[in-house]
């Protein structure tokens, strides 16, 4: 980790130095731009100069010397021109600021412009021109330009131009060593060049490849290369005259530039250093402080393995005493101690629930006769078989217990209803009762006698449920034995009667005892009858006329669902058939499907064959389904759902707004009705939120491009409202009750009769 932190440290400082650098060579050509744009901005003013001597000159000439010229550059000042001179037509003298008699030098400059064809407007002299160069004074430069009176050529104006006083100028800016300043032609001569305070000119830098950047397009530009006679490279930039064939640069050496920052590059290493010292005498402090702290850690390791296993002791012989104290020695089940305590417990969570817990205290029929007949060997054998049965028969969480001899204690939280309860106790019942084999040779015949105690109907306290549920069990024992009593009479009814309906479904599909009524739904636009809905009802021998509502759970906990669903499936057709044999006009009838026969694939194939065996369209029905058929298994009901589709059968979505994830459902399904709940229709006209509800739920289905259905519609009130909000079918009691098929086939024949 030292090492680590250490390359960190020196990458960091490597990297500071590299960005020192970058940004020292970008001052540099910063500044060095700011200084080439002041040069060549006057440079740019001094040669623009020779515009102001050649009007004055034109003049002179023009006068015919009548008057001295105003062309003295000292006296006006102007330390830049050295001297000037003009000549006439013929190329003769006419005036020199030095006051000489001739001038050859720049007589034979100016007869380029005098005697051109094409006279330039100005002409600059350098390396290889026709005047004659002094190497001490290398950067004078002469140049010339034509005199102009109309459209003739009346003479020449030449000069000389001290490039040295200019650059001269410059020579307290603070560039740094190593520093440079040249002004170059377009043939890339060197005019003139100021280094260390030192003038000079006369180089050819074209023809060594540094001055390439002549020949560039741009005004401006940067300069990197090894300028000739120099041993390391340049780093500045060049600048172009506007109106004048000349460059000025302004450069560093590239070395002097990086050179002025080792100072502060070595301090960063000798910092760097320094910290990577300190770093190392750390780690090795902190090495020595883990050596001796690993050998204490040892001493501290062996004592706490020796504690770490009397601990272990301890805890095991803790457990095992637990163990004794709270499981029964036989069983291995908790005992009478132990379920207090955690019936204690689970009553407390009951308090915040609105869910049942029952107590169940179980008793083995004629348990003294086997230990008298067989030995105790065998009864405890019997009574182990029980607890293993027990822990079988029930949940998880829930809670078995014995309390001693035969006596059993079970407690179950979390049950729905009373049926709920009942369908438990028959469990322990059926499994209780199943034949014990084996048992040390012998195979014996049991049966359980179950008292049932329900919270907080027959008590609150553990101590109450248990005694209630024990009566209980007395008086299951009284009504002969293997079976279940509740401590409420009026719920041994309830249970009884159920237990007569689970076991009479097969015949009563058999007998025909399932009859349907059938309630219309008519248009909400002119209350026509447009649908019927399918209603099963049993005719009991016995009970007489029993409502869904008693039933249908039952059906659906005993798995007898499917079988009675598609009995109804049956008798629709069925019906339908009968009714188009008398030549009536059939409405569509729509049947309900439960969420265990959408799960059942072979339902397509179940409703073909009765299409196909009553020769009826598939038009004629229509499936209702619920949002709870989605719940288990969603992709198979589906999958069910469009195969039904597929066979020309429209599907409706039952009481919408009482299920999970609506919206899912008529985005993902294949639905073309929506039938609001009942729930949401009751008060519709006093509650606002079942108003908005309801309104809601019809724009959104209009939307969707689906049809709403109001089903539960009573009163008049209810069926203003809803036709306002624009609700497309109704339904309920104000309309049609629910009949049987003989009224149906009168309201077929007449339905204007039947209209509300």
């Amino acid at each position: 980790m030292a090492l680590t932190l250490i390359a960190v440290i020196f990458f960091a400082t490597s990297s500071r130095i590299s960005a020192d650098r970058i940004e020292a060579l970008e001052k540099s050509v910063a500044a060095s731009s700011n200084v080439a744009s002041i040069v060549a901005a006057n440079l740019g003013e001094v040669f623009g100069r020779t515009t102001i001597y050649t009007r004055l000159s034109t003049t002179f000439l023009e006068q015919a010397h009548d008057e001295q010229p105003a062309v003295n550059p000292l006296a006006l000042g102007d330390a830049a021109f050295l001297r000037m001179a003009i000549f006439d037509a013929d190329g003769k003298l006419a005036y020199s600021s030095s006051r000489r008699g001739i001038e050859p030098e720049l007589q034979l400059f100016a007869r380029t412009v005098l005697f051109a064809d094409t006279p330039p407007s100005l002409v600059i002299g350098g390396m290889g021109g026709t005047v004659a160069r002094d190497p001490q004074t290398g950067w004078r430069i002469p140049v010339a330009a034509p005199l102009i009176s109309g459209q003739r050529r009346i003479g020449a104006f030449a000069g000389y131009i001290d490039l040295g006083y200019l650059l001269a100028l410059y020579k307290e800016v603070s560039l740094g060593t190593s520093s440079r300043i040249e002004i170059i032609d377009s043939r890339g001569i060197q005019l003139a060049e100021m280094a260390d305070g030192t003038v000079s000119a006369g180089r050819d830098l074209k023809r060594t490849g540094y001055a390439s950047f002549i020949g560039s397009t741009g005004l401006s530009g940067t300069v990197d290369g090894t300028r000739p006679g120099d041993s390391g490279a340049s780093i500045g930039v060049f600048r172009k005259l506007d109106h004048f064939p000349l460059v000025v640069t302004v450069t560093r050496d590239r070395t002097a530039v990086l050179d002025e920052l080792k100072p502060r590059n070595i301090q960063y290493l000798i910092r760097a250093a320094l910290i990577s010292l300190l770093i190392l005498l750390a780690s090795a402090g902190l090495i020595v402080l883990a050596q001796r702290q690993r050998g204490l850690n040892a001493g501290l390791t062996d004592s706490e393995a020796r504690n770490r296993t009397l601990i272990n002791q301890l805890e095991a012989e803790k457990v095992r005493a637990f163990q004794l104290a709270s499981l029964d020695f036989l069983t291995d089940i908790p005992n009478r101690m132990k379920f207090y305590e955690l019936a204690a417990i689970e009553l407390s969570r009951a308090r915040r629930s609105r869910r049942l817990t029952a107590v169940f205290f179980l008793d083995l029929d004629k348990f003294k006769v086997i230990n008298d007949t067989y030995g105790h060997g065998v009864g405890d054998l019997l009574l182990q078989q029980v607890a293993t049965r027990l822990r079988l028969s029930l949940r998880g969480h829930d809670l078995a217990a014995r309390l001693g001899g035969d006596e059993f204690a079970v407690l179950v939280s979390d049950l729905d209803n009373d049926e709920a309860v009942a369908i438990v106790a028959r469990k322990l019942v059926a499994s209780l009762s199943l034949p014990y084999l084996d048992l040390d040779g012998h195979d014996l015949d049991v049966t359980p006698s179950i008292g049932v105690a329900l919270y907080p109907g027959d008590g609150e306290e553990i101590d109450t449920l248990l005694s209630r549920a024990d009566r209980a069990m007395y008086l299951a024992k009284q009504s002969g034995r293997g079976c279940f009593r509740f401590y409420e009479a009026s719920l041994n009814a309830t249970s009884a009667r159920s237990a007569e309906l689970v076991s009479r479904f097969a015949r009563a599909m058999r007998d025909g005892e399932f009859c349907l009524h059938y309630q219309q739904r008519v248009a909400c636009a002119d209350f026509r009858p447009v649908g019927l809905e399918a209603l099963v009802r049993w005719q009991h021998p016995e009970h007489g006329m029993i409502f869904p509502g008693e039933f249908i759970e039952l059906a659906e906990q005993h798995d007898c669902i499917v079988a009675l669903g598609n009995h109804v499936i049956d008798m629709a057709c069925a019906q339908v058939a009968n009714w188009q044999m008398l030549g009536l006009v059939v409405l569509p009838v729509a049947i309900n499907i439960s969420a265990r026969q959408l799960r059942d694939e072979t339902l397509p194939d179940i409703m073909t064959a009765c299409l196909k065996k009553y020769a009826i369209p598939a038009t004629l029905i229509e499936i209702e389904v619920t949002e709870s058929c989605f719940i288990e298994q969603p992709e198979l009901a589906e999958k069910v759902l469009r195969a039904l589709d597929e066979l020309g059968m429209r599907i409706s979505l039952d009481d919408y707004g009482t299920g999970f994830s609506g919206l899912s459902h008529l985005k993902r399904l294949p639905i073309s009705t929506v039938k609001i709940d009942r729930s949401f229709i009751r008060d519709i006209r006093n509650d606002n939120s079942d108003a908005v509800i309801v309104s809601s739920t019809i724009s959104l289905s209009h939307n969707l491009g689906l049809k709403v259905v109001a089903e539960g519609v009573e009163t008049r009130d209810q069926v203003v409202h809803l036709k306002t909000a624009g609700c497309d079918e109704l339904q309920g009691y104000y309309f049609h009750r629910p009949a049987p098929a003989s009224e149906i086939t009168a309201l077929l024949r007449h339905p204007a009769a039947y209209a509300a």
